[in-house]
C-alpha cells in the first residue's frame, strides 16, 4: 500500500518547467505551420478554408497543452478522461483529406507533448513530402470532365478521333443523341495544360460548345 502512494507521489511530483513547456508549445507551432503549408499546397476544397486552416496550428499546441497537463499528473490525467468522453464535436469535415490534417495536427501535438521531439519532427517531414509525392502522381491528378455539345451533321468517329488526338487518355462516361442535337460527356485527366486544349475542340465542325469542369469523384465543381 506504502508503495502505491509513494508512486502516486512522485508521479503528482513531476512538473514540466516553463523552459519545457514554452519549447513544446514552440516546436508544435512550427511543426504545425509545416502542416499549414501542406495543406495550402493539397487542399481539394473549391475555395481556399481559411478558418478551418486557422484551426490546424490551434489543435496542435491545444493538444500538446493537454498532453502535458496529462504526462505530469496522474489525477488530473484521469479527470480529464471523465471531462473529454462527454464531449461531442458535431461539425462534419465532407473532405477526407482534410480529416488526415486535422489528424496530423493532433498527432504533432501528442507526440511534442509527450516529449518526442524527435519523432514529431521526423514523422511531420516524411508525411508532407510523402502527401506531395501522391499528389504528384498522375494517377492522382484530379480528373476532368469535359461535355461536347453537338449539333447538324457530324462524324462521331470524327469527333472520337478528334478527341484522342487533344487528350491521349479519356473515357465516354455519357451519350445523349437526340434528332437534331447530341452531347458527349468525357472524363480527361493527366495533362497539365489540359484547361488549353479545349480550344481545340471548339473548332471542329458541328461543336456549338465545349465545357470543362473539375471533377472530385463525388461532386463537380
Amino acid at each position: 500500500m506504502l508503495a502505491i502512494s509513494d508512486f502516486l507521489d512522485q508521479i503528482q511530483s513531476m512538473e514540466l518547467s516553463v523552459t519545457e513547456v514554452i519549447l513544446n508549445l514552440v516546436i508544435s507551432f512550427i511543426l504545425s505551420l509545416w502542416v499549414l503549408f501542406i495543406y495550402k499546397l493539397s487542399y481539394q476544397t473549391t475555395v481556399y478554408n481559411k478558418s478551418f486552416a486557422m484551426t490546424l496550428p490551434v489543435s496542435a499546441l491545444v493538444t500538446s497543452m493537454v498532453i502535458m497537463a496529462v504526462a505530469s499528473n496522474i489525477v488530473l490525467s484521469l479527470g480529464m478522461v471523465g471531462a473529454l468522453s462527454i464531449v461531442r464535436f458535431r461539425t462534419a469535415i465532407k473532405n477526407p483529406l482534410d480529416t488526415i490534417f486535422m489528424f496530423w495536427t493532433i498527432g504533432v501535438g501528442i507526440t511534442v507533448g509527450a516529449n518526442s521531439w524527435l519523432l514529431a519532427v521526423i514523422g511531420s517531414i516524411v508525411i508532407g513530402l510523402c502527401i506531395l509525392l501522391v499528389q504528384s502522381l498522375e494517377l492522382f491528378t484530379t480528373p476532368f470532365i469535359v461535355i461536347i455539345r453537338v449539333s447538324g451533321e457530324f462524324n462521331e468517329d470524327s469527333l472520337l478521333s478528334s478527341m484522342k488526338d487533344v487528350y491521349s487518355k479519356f473515357q465516354i462516361r455519357n451519350k445523349t443523341i437526340l434528332e437534331t442535337k447530341s452531347e458527349y460527356t468525357f472524363e480527361v485527366r493527366g495533362q497539365k495544360d489540359i484547361t488549353k486544349r479545349i480550344n481545340a475542340l471548339k473548332d471542329l465542325q458541328g461543336v456549338d460548345q465545349v465545357m470543362l469542369l473539375s471533377y472530385r469523384g463525388d461532386y463537380v465543381i
